[in-house]
Order: C-alpha cells, then structure tokens, then sequence
C-alpha cells in the first residue's frame, strides 16, 4: 500500500513536470512569436518607408519631366511662331534685291597720317611763332619805321651793329626806306640781306614804287621794263618788272598802287579805268613775290600839315572810291591796306582822322567791303594827327580802332613805351596784338610754307 502511493506521486510529479515543461516551452513559443511578430511588424514598416521614399522620388522625378516638357513645348511654340516672320523678312529682302549682295570682310588698312593743308600748315607755323613772342616782341612788331627812326643815325645805308642793337631791342614789324638810302644794286642788296639776317622775326623791308618818276627805287637806280601805264595791260606788265627788280633787291613790301581817282592821282578820275589799272598793279606786283599795300583808304587829302576834311559821304564813295578798292580786293587779292588820315564828318561824325577811327576801319574797310588782310595807318607824324595826338595816344587809338600796323610814328620809342604800358594794364589785350600778328605773319609765312613742308 505505501508502493502506490510513490508510484502515484511520482507519476504526478512527472505530470506536474511535463506540466510544467509545457507552460514554459508554450511561453517561450509565444514569447518568441511576439518577437517574430514584431521583426515582422519592423519589417513591414521599413518596407512601407522605403515604398514611401520611392514614392517621393518617382514624384519628384515626374515633376521634373513635366517641368521640362512645359518648358521645351514653350520654346518650341515660340521657334515656330518667330520662324514664319523671318521667313518672311528673308523673302522680303529677297524680293528688294534683283541679286544678292556679298559680304566682303576688308582687312583694315594701316592708318595713315592725313596730310595738313598749306593754309592749316600756314596757321599753325603763325600760331607756333606768336605763341613764343615775349610781349615786347608783340607789341613791337605792329610798328613800320625807317632806319633812321630804329638806329637815330641820320642817313642810313648799311645795316651794321647799331642796327643789330637796335633790333635786339625792338623787334619791329618792318622797316620802309626811301630814296636817300639807296645808292646802288650791291649796296642796296647787302643792306637789306644783312637787316633780314639781324632781325629776330620775318620783316617787312618796304618802299614806295609804283615806276614813277618819283618813287624811291626808280628815282635813285631805276627800274627797268616799266612803260607808261594807260590800261590793265601796260599796268600787269609793268607791274611784274616792278615787282621783279624789289624782290631781286630783296624788298619784300611795296606801298603801292596809288588808289586815288582825283586830278593829282597817277591814273586818272574815271573809277571803272583806276580799278581795272590799279588791280592788274596789285596783281602783276605780288605774282613777283612782293606784297602790294593799296593806299590811301577811303581817300587821300592833304594831312601832312593840318587837319584835312572831305564832305564827302557813304553813297558818294561807294560808287567810286569802294569801287576801286572792291576791285583790288576781290580781283587782285591785295594783301594790305593804309587807311588816311583824312576827315570824313559826313561818314565818321566827328573830325577823327580815318586812320583811327573804328567806323572807317571796322564797319568800312572790314565790313562793308569784306578786307581780311593788314591794315596800316598812314603816317602817324603827319599834322593831322600831331596837332591832337600824343604819339602814345595815336598808336593806342589806331589799335582800339582795329589797325594791324603803325606806320612812321612821330616818335617810335614814346608810341611803342605808351602802347606796351596799355597792353601790360589790361586796356588793351594781348588777345588784341595777337589778332594783328596773325594777319601780319600769315602774308609773311605764306611764301615759305612751300619750303617748310617740303
């Protein structure tokens, strides 16, 4: 009896065991089924995670093929819109054109350097001279002096140190001799060398000669060739023999011709015969290489003592004093002009002498009849202008009036010290002397620039 109940407890041990085994192998089995269910479960949402990504990025993807159709139909849309009108602008220009016109590339040429004009050679060679004038020099060189005047010799006929000095000292526009200063062909020729040589510019070596028995070269050795001058014809001929012996003895200027149209003028009072004669002289005179100075503007009178006045007026004078002046102006080219002292109440309003008067020089000479070379006063020691003007106040008043030169002053160095002492205060500008020197070295340069450009 106690043998069964050890067997009935051990088997119920063994069943308590197997029990007990079978509760823990069915916890562990669930235990590892939660585990699987939740790899399972993690798997699942890495998988919906990746799906999603896939997702995004086939979205994304496709965003970018649609954006990119878009933009290529937009382009394609305006390609076919723009190629119609150009089509049509080639068939239009096709169709304005019979062949078509080849494009030619040029190589590009070498630069080459333009070439000056003579007149623009002519302007820069006065402006480069003017430009490095001390102011002296400038005032200076608007003054005609004779030898005497420059040197205070009495007679002078060579060309020595005094005249050196005196030059060194005032470098004078140009120097007028007469018949006292010449004796012969050399002396003449060494005279007027050695003063062109001394001279710190280019400088006028004047004289009066017109082939009269009274004119200065003609009177002391005379000129040959010269006929009695009746027309235009008598008068080129002669003038080109006057014009050939100054420049053989080196005169550059020649006060002349003789403008005048009354009884006491050279070539009569008919105005239509004095133009045509006085134009051929002015013509046939610079041809040779010499400057002509018509005189006297607008007419001459009898001012070497006193005071001269004419009534005449502006219509009077037109007709026939212009007229003659017109002609050598216009036609003959004329390169100066001296203004008179004569009186013109009639036109100027007042007594002033013409030669310093601005209406007469400016609005007449310069305006109405359209000069544009060298104006000179006639003598600023005649009477005329003594008897009112200080030399000083005469060489002021005919530069304010427009006058380029001063000719025979009667006293240079008191005209020159007055007119310098102006410029210097700002009376009268320095812009003013140029202006002159301009006119003066255009005509003294202008037979040279052959020489310089070459």
């Amino acid at each position: 009896m106690k043998l069964l109940p050890s067997i009935i407890v051990r088997n119920y041990v063994t069943i308590i065991r197997k029990k007990k085994f079978w509760v823990v192998g069915k916890t562990m089995a669930r235990l590892e089924e939660q585990d699987f269910d939740e790899k399972r479960l993690a798997r699942r949402q890495r998988r919906k995670q990746s799906q999603l990504i896939a997702y995004i990025t086939l979205a994304v993807t496709l965003i970018i093929i649609a954006a990119g159709i878009v933009t290529g139909i937009h382009f394609l849309r305006a390609a076919f819109n723009k190629a119609p009108a150009e089509a049509e602008t080639v068939q239009q220009a096709v169709e304005t054109q019979e062949e078509p016109q080849e494009i030619v590339i040029e190589t590009p040429e070498e630069t080459q350097p333009q070439e000056m004009s003579q007149d623009d050679l002519l302007n820069e060679v006065v402006e480069t001279c003017i430009s490095e004038m001390p102011l002296e020099d400038k005032v200076a060189g608007l003054f005609i002096v004779t030898p005497e005047q420059l040197t205070g010799v009495a007679t002078a006929v060579k060309a020595g140190s005094g005249t050196q000095e005196a030059l060194g000292n005032y470098a004078v526009g140009g120097i007028v001799y007469s018949a006292k200063n010449i004796k012969s062909e050399e002396q003449i020729k060494e005279m007027l060398q050695a003063t062109a040589s001394m001279s710190k510019y280019p400088i006028f070596t004047a004289v009066f000669e017109e082939g009269s028995p009274s004119s200065s070269v003609t009177s002391s050795i005379g000129v040959d060739g010269v006929s009695e001058i009746t027309d235009a014809d008598t008068a080129r001929s002669s003038a080109m023999a006057i014009g050939s012996a100054l420049y053989q003895y080196g005169f550059n200027f020649d006060m002349a011709p003789d403008m005048g149209i009354t009884e006491e003028s050279l070539y009569g009072t008919d105005a239509s015969a004095v133009r045509d004669i006085t134009t051929s002289l002015v013509s046939g005179i610079q041809e040779s290489g010499v400057s002509a100075c018509a005189y006297a503007f607008p007419l001459k009178g009898d001012t070497s003592a006193a005071m001269a006045t004419s009534d005449a007026t502006k219509d009077q004078l037109v007709v026939n004093e212009y007229e003659v002046f017109k002609g050598a102006i216009d036609n003959g080219g004329v390169n100066a002009i001296m203004v008179s002292n004569i009186s013109l109440p009639e036109l100027i309003g007042d007594n002033t002498p013409a030669s310093l008067s601005e209406k007469i020089i400016q609005e007449e000479l310069r305006g109405t009849l359209g000069f544009g070379g060298i104006v000179i006063t006639d003598s600023l020691s005649e009477g005329a202008v003594t008897e009112y003007y200080t030399p000083s106040e005469a060489a002021i008043a005919a530069v304010k009036s427009g006058a380029d030169m001063l000719y025979l002053p009667q006293d240079f160095a008191q005209a020159y010290e007055g007119l310098l002492a102006e410029v210097k205060d700002g009376s009268i500008s320095e812009e003013r002397i140029n202006e002159s020197l301009r006119r003066i070295y255009r005509i003294k340069y202008s037979d040279r620039i052959d020489q310089i450009s070459n």
